[in-house]
Parts: structure tokens; sequence; C-alpha cells
């Protein structure tokens, strides 16, 4: 697998194109962690339902010799989705089945090197390799997102995550393992017991600088679907601000509960306004987040504090999901067969998900016979889908 441009090529993606993926106006879809690879939308409202697009450029090795394409990057409101359009008839329609795309973005510039490889190609299954795709059914599927250091084979001190994907596949390969204990964590917990790890509940990696996520779902993995359900990132007290502490906050800004005989404030804060007045505002001069309650500014969060406690909790992640099945007496098996492999956050994604509404902080804190208790300032994602946004490299392993 050669680049033309080698020395301008500084990322490289790889896709399984499907049916629906072609070179005109359903274009190639393109998976939301690799978003960052493309110029942001300008104006971009998330609570407006508006299509959007920005200018890119492709290059294709068609049998003529390379060709540039003037192409589009496009947001579509009504799924929502992102796709590249206007690409190279001749190498995306009408092709063979397990077809791969991979291109690299040159540095500094949204231009692309575009190579298509259809099954019959000599490289085909070095670039399946190469990328940690899978077959399914007998089917290739997947996609990656690598630095081109990894793609022409420069040693990349992989050591760890191979020590520790060698002991995933062994757990994989026991099948359906009994759960260790009952509820919401005994996903995590059961497979940390297998692999010998103790369990945490402070803000350091699992393993070795790396930190394993496990998800449980209701389907096989044939038949899986990106999960949709809310994850929490991190929890970070706020700076107080012209507030001394969480007692004056819900104090000032809680609401009485008769039913529990007690003072609260619950909610999540976004973007967009709540139904309680309160938004986030997002100061880039400050490098402040903003908790505005009716427009006053009442706590604050370094944007500094964030990056870190963000980085030193997802530096590098595999998350791992297993299909979750009970025995006829309710007991709880777990087959984990599903590990996509993350490496270094990327703040600014993180940023542009509070602006599109995607993630937010929950108050969750009351006061009771005069004591004041919290369940930890959350930063959540609204949805799952968007969780691999926050990498700069995403891998399909298992």
């Amino acid at each position: 697998m050669k680049f033309s441009n080698e020395n301008l090529i500084e990322d490289v993606f790889c896709k399984v194109l499907t049916k629906n993926d072609d070179s005109g106006r359903h274009g190639v879809l393109i998976p939301v962690y690799a978003y960052h690879l493309f110029p942001d939308f300008v104006d971009f409202r998330p609570d407006k339902k508006e299509n959007y697009e920005e200018s890119i450029v492709t290059y294709w090795n068609e049998s003529t010799g390379w060709k540039k394409k003037n192409s589009k990057w496009k947001h579509y409101h009504r799924y929502p989705e992102r796709r590249m359009t206007s690409l190279s008839p001749e190498l995306l329609n009408n092709k063979m089945e397990g077809t791969i795309l991979v291109f690299g973005k040159y540095k500094e510039v949204f231009e692309y090197e575009c190579h298509v490889f259809s099954p019959e190609d000599k490289d085909y299954y070095r670039v399946i390799e190469k990328f940690s795709l899978n077959f399914l059914n007998s089917q290739v599927v997947g996609s990656a997102l690598l630095p081109f250091e990894e793609v022409i084979d420069v040693p990349s001190g992989k050591q760890v995550f191979e020590e520790l994907m060698f002991m995933i596949q062994k757990v994989n390969s026991k099948g359906y393992i009994k759960s260790s204990k009952q509820g919401d964590t005994a996903i995590g917990f059961t497979f940390e017991e297998e692999l010998g790890i103790q369990s945490n509940s402070n803000k350091n990696p699992d393993y070795k600088g790396i930190e394993i996520k496990c998800g449980r779902s209701k389907q096989v993995k044939e038949r899986r679907k990106i999960s949709k359900g809310k994850q929490t990132l991190f929890a970070l007290v706020p700076n107080w601000g012209r507030l001394s502490n969480r007692r004056e906050l819900v104090e000032i800004y809680g609401h009485n509960d008769p039913n529990r005989n007690r003072k609260g404030l619950y909610c999540t804060i976004k973007v967009t306004e709540n139904s309680y007045g309160w938004k986030l505002e997002i100061d880039e001069i400050q490098q402040k987040i903003f908790l505005c309650n009716n427009g006053e500014r009442v706590v604050n969060y370094d944007m500094s504090d964030l990056k870190n406690t963000l980085e030193q909790k997802h530096g590098e992640t595999v998350f791992i999901t297993a299909h979750s099945k009970k025995d006829p007496d309710g007991i709880e098996r777990f087959h984990y067969d599903t590990v996509v492999h993350c490496r270094e956050v990327q703040f600014k994604e993180f940023i542009n998900l509070i602006k599109e509404n995607q993630i937010g902080v929950d108050f969750a804190i009351h006061k009771k016979n005069d004591k004041v208790r919290d369940h930890g300032f959350l930063w959540r994602l609204d949805n799952k889908k968007h969780l691999l946004r926050l990498f700069k490299y995403v891998r399909e392993v298992m």
C-alpha cells in the first residue's frame, strides 16, 4: 500500500464500503470518530434542523491516472450523520462487495489521497491485517483511523496494549462467563476479575495506563447496533465563583421537594437553556466554561482542568462490549466479544460536542436536615454513539 505524497500525510482512515456508499448523492458515510479529519461547519447550530456542507479536495488513482475532485463534507440533520460526497464514480460505483476505502489526510489542509481496494487486489488482505478489520459471517467489516507512521510499519510502542489484548482474547475464548455479582456494575467487575485486575474508583486508568470500559448488549454481535444511551465521562467539582461551596449552591438555586422533605437541585446543564434557566456558556478568551442561571454566571470550570481530567481518565481506552444473557434461574452470563481501541483524547472535540448540545454537566445535590449531599458533578455525553469522537485514533480490534 503506497501513497504518492507520503511526506504530506498525517493520519490514515480505512473503511469497508457498504451498498449505500457511492460517489454521488449518498457519498461515503463517515463514522463519528473521524469527524475531526474534516472542517468544522461554519455557524453550526444543534437546535436548527438544517443541513451543512464545507468544501474539501480529494484525489483518486483512476485508470487514466490521478484525478482531483472538488468534493463536499456534509452534515445531514435528519439522521443525523455526516458524509463525503462528489467523489470518484469509476472507483466507488458498481464496486465489489467487501471493497475497502483508504484515505490519507494531508497535513494542515482538508485534502485527502484516496485508495480503493477490491477483494481482487493483491494488497487487499494486507490492508485488512494492517487496520485489524474483522470478519463477520465470512464478510469483512469495520473501520479504523491510525497515525501514518503505523501504516508504514514504523514501531509505535504498543507492547502494553498487545499484552492486554492477549489477555482479552483469552477471556473471549471462554465463551459465556458467569457474572460475579448483580447489578449494573457486574459487567465490568466480572471482566476485571477474569483479568486479575483490581477494580478502582479513582481517576487512574485500570491497566498500565489503559482505561477499560465494559458495556453489555442484549443483542448478539451479528445483530448489534450502536448503543445510544448516556455515558458518564468524569466527575469534577466546579470553581465556586461568587459562591462559597455546594451548600450555598443548593440553598440559593435549589427547589423544595415536599415529598422527600428536602431542597434539591437536580438537572442537566447544556448550551441550550433548560427549564430551570440553567445553561453552559463557553468563554474562549478566559478559557472557562460558565454555568449560568437566567443569564447570570454562577460557577465555572477552567478548560485546563477539564482537559487534564479528561486526559487522565481516558488517555488510552479499550471499550469492550459483551453479549448478556440470563440462565433460566436468572443468573447473568457475559460473552465479551467486541473490542475498540482508542488513543489520544481530543479536547477540541470535547468542546465541539458541548457546542453541539451533546455534552453537559449534571447537578445532583440536595439538602436535608441541614446536611448537604451530592452525587458528584458529572460531565456526561448524551448519546454514546458520539463517544469515539473524543479520540484521535480508533481501531475496531475484535
